[in-house]
């Protein structure tokens, strides 16, 4: 990316309304953080894609329309109206795509660069995010929804913009299950940005838009190993970085005895999983050109490092429940 001084102002006037939100002590101040991010993001959406336009002008439609919503709930908690909240909370996850609200991202995502999808996934959802703590409203339907459409409708999906965004709704409802934790949501999304950033480094690198191209084109064992072991590592595989965040909601989800979500929550990790799995296993083993038995003579330093890691994690796990 070349950052000129126009997008360098964007970029800074963008994380500033997003401190501005999450450092206010009133709504109005709030909302305005919201503005502020919402009006230095939509320059950077536009691109060399002739459907950037597009996707801006649907991105600052809908969010404009959760920024009204909010504001009339902001006026009906201001006349102690009871539903307010209530009204608030449809706003809010409107803002951040969250089901039944996500249509909307799906037809942004595929006009904007990778850039910009890292941006609309992460950092765009932080302030809504924090006001929804703030709320602190029990929304277990949006949570059950975007944990199934998130991970049924990924399936049959063959852009890797539209698995992302699909990636995105289901690891909201992650998020949202322990929003009244700020610790515990904030740890959970900064291990998504990061691996969220990986995925997309990768896919920029090798220049990939569907799933087609990791088939056809041959990339170098090595590329294919790290690319399978970040995807491994995004569906939360134990030995991986990704299976931490997983693994404190599940403990979260314990404690408080919310064994229905849970149960949701791990049967929809196996079907996010086939379509992560889904894009890496075809170009290692059956597209692939390369003589799997030239596998064998691999560096022993590598296999044993990563037998090394399985047996370790095991083996903590072990010592954990002796306690």
């Amino acid at each position: 990316m070349i950052m000129n001084s126009t997008k360098l102002l964007f970029n800074t006037t963008m994380i500033i309304g997003v401190m501005v939100c999450i450092c206010s002590n009133n709504w109005m101040m709030m909302w305005s953080g919201l503005e502020i991010s919402l009006i230095s993001f939509l320059p950077l959406m536009i691109s060399s894609n002739s459907l950037s336009s597009e996707s801006m002008m649907k991105y600052f439609i809908i969010q404009s329309m959760s920024s009204s919503i909010l504001m009339f709930g902001l006026l009906f908690m201001m006349m102690m109206i009871k539903f307010s909240i209530f009204i608030m909370t449809i706003s809010l996850l409107l803002k951040i795509g969250m089901a039944p609200f996500h249509n909307w991202v799906l037809s942004v995502v595929e006009g904007i660069n990778y850039e910009s999808i890292f941006i609309l996934l992460t950092l765009m959802k932080i302030s809504p995010l924090m006001i929804l703590s703030y709320i602190n409203m029990i929304m277990w339907m949006p949570i059950i929804l975007s944990l199934i459409f998130g991970a049924i409708l990924g399936i049959n999906q063959n852009s890797m913009r539209k698995i992302l965004a699909y990636s995105s709704i289901y690891n909201l409802g992650f998020t949202c299950s322990c929003i009244n934790e700020m610790s515990l949501w904030v740890v959970y999304m900064m291990i998504y940005m990061f691996m969220l950033i990986c995925i997309i480094f990768m896919i920029t690198k090798l220049n990939i838009c569907y799933l087609n191209q990791i088939m056809i084109n041959e990339f170098s064992l090595k590329t294919k190993i790290c690319f399978w072991l970040m995807m491994m590592s995004f569906g939360g595989v134990p030995p991986m970085l990704g299976f931490l965040s997983k693994l404190m909601l599940f403990e979260f989800m314990i404690l408080n005895n919310q064994m229905m979500i849970l149960l949701i929550m791990l049967i929809s990790s196996l079907i996010v999983m086939f379509y992560y799995i889904r894009c890496t296993y075809m170009c290692i083993m059956i597209s692939s050109i390369l003589m799997k038995w030239n596998l064998l003579t691999l560096n022993y330093s590598m296999i044993i490092l990563t037998l090394t890691n399985i047996l370790i994690f095991s083996l903590m796990i072990s010592i954990k429940s002796l306690y």
